[in-house]
């Protein structure tokens, strides 16, 4: 009595093999070097625009056109002061004035009554 092994039976099977042509490949290399080029060509980027706020835990911010600079506003509520910043060569923030709320509503309710 013979036995078959499974070797035997699968040998004995026709095998498809299916052959990829590489021209796929070369065409999604190409896609994708091209949307790299794009990309840092910077044809798609839009400018940052100011007048926009956010919150995120104690900190409010809010950004606004400063005529040759961008300004940011940061209200911490932590530690009751406000703190305003200017965008110095677009990679740095200088801080400009640093204030505490307190004094600043004093002062502002003195003015609005006629006061100094």
């Amino acid at each position: 009595m013979t036995q078959t092994t499974q070797a035997e039976t699968k040998s004995d099977e026709p095998v498809h093999r299916r052959v990829r042509e590489p021209g796929w490949l070369w065409v999604s290399a190409g896609v994708l070097a091209a949307m790299i080029v794009v990309q840092s060509s910077g044809v798609f980027e839009s400018p940052a625009m100011a007048e926009m706020a956010t919150t995120s835990g104690s900190f409010s911010m809010l950004t606004t056109d400063g005529g040759n600079d961008e300004i940011l506003v940061v209200v911490d509520s932590r530690q009751e002061s406000l703190m305003v910043y200017r965008a110095a060569n677009n990679n740095a923030l200088v801080l400009l004035e640093r204030e505490e709320l307190s004094s600043l509503f004093t002062r502002a309710r003195a003015r609005a009554m006629g006061g100094p």
